[in-house]
């Protein structure tokens, strides 16, 4: 506690503080402004402002007043935290890594902090800074499993597919649920033209959601590209119709179709391409691949 802070500040906040414990959120915002007005060097009282503001959901006043307390004591850590996760919170990620990075400079090891502080560094695209926030937190614990998503979205982004592969697999192995890392390793599988692994991240990705349309085009053509026709086609007709202004999906709805046999369905599907592209070049040439069957058939 601030010991140059007017006694009558001090009583003021005394009073906020209790307010605010037994949830009287309106009187404790008028005792510490009270004891703000009295003294408007008192950081504590300025930071516990911050905090009853943001439980009242008033998140501009709350962000003001844990500035106004930061800037008061630049060494102490909890305005820093409480002001980093509320400009997170509220998308304001240039902020957040700025007021976090201070935070991390000044000693801060709250975890949840540090890998928000990680989390607004992969939303600016600092792939080195979530590299090294994300090594410093799980230096601190590494079953993390977001830690490991970040660290391997930006290893990927960076070219380092093995590291990334790595990365998203621990994270995976802590959270089998990990939506975003059964989807980037099955996409990294799939750019590799690995698509039975890819197959297999994709499917458990979709065990887990099922309403992901770029996730089921990718599964549904992976499918195919492993010749299991018949196991495709339910996935891409269910893409083609929540997507279907996409060309991409009839296309390949009609590849799969065309290699059923049910040449005149793959047709149609080809048409729906070229109506909404019509200079889709592989869809013209497997147009005419399916016309040749046509006159066999």
């Amino acid at each position: 506690m601030s010991p140059s802070a007017s006694k009558e500040a001090m009583i003021l906040y005394r009073k906020g503080e209790r307010y605010r414990q037994f949830g009287e959120l309106s009187a404790a915002e008028e005792a510490l402004v009270a004891a703000v007005e009295e003294d408007s060097a008192f950081a504590e009282a300025w930071n516990l402002l911050g905090l009853v503001y943001q439980q009242a959901w008033d998140l501009e006043k709350a962000r003001r007043s844990f500035i106004k307390a930061a800037n008061l004591k630049p060494q102490w850590i909890e305005p820093l935290l409480h002001l980093g996760m509320l400009e997170f919170s509220m998308g304001l990620y240039d902020e957040a890594f700025d007021t976090l990075q201070k935070y991390s400079n000044v000693g801060g090891e709250d975890l949840e902090a540090l890998l928000t502080f990680a989390k607004a560094a992969s939303h600016l695209g600092k792939c080195k800074a979530v590299l090294k926030i994300t090594s410093r937190v799980l230096d601190i614990d590494d079953d993390i499993y977001e830690a490991w998503e970040l660290r391997g979205i930006c290893q990927a982004k960076t070219s380092r597919y093995n590291a990334a592969c790595i990365s998203l697999n621990m994270a995976i192995e802590l959270h089998p649920g990990s939506l975003i890392a059964l989807n980037m390793v099955g996409s990294l599988c799939y750019e590799a033209g690995n698509y039975e692994r890819a197959c297999d991240f994709y499917r458990s990705s979709l065990d887990y959601d099922e309403n992901q349309p770029e996730i089921i085009f990718r599964y549904g053509t992976s499918l195919w590209f492993v010749e299991r026709w018949i196991d495709a086609v339910p996935y891409l007709e269910t893409y083609t119709i929540s997507t279907p202004e996409d060309p991409r999906g009839w296309n390949n709805l009609g590849v799969v179709l065309r290699e059923k046999g049910e040449v005149k369905r793959a047709m149609e599907c080809y048409n729906r391409a070229l109506v909404l592209d019509p200079g889709l070049e592989i869809t013209l040439r497997n147009m005419g691949t399916a016309k040749a069957m046509q006159m066999l058939l």
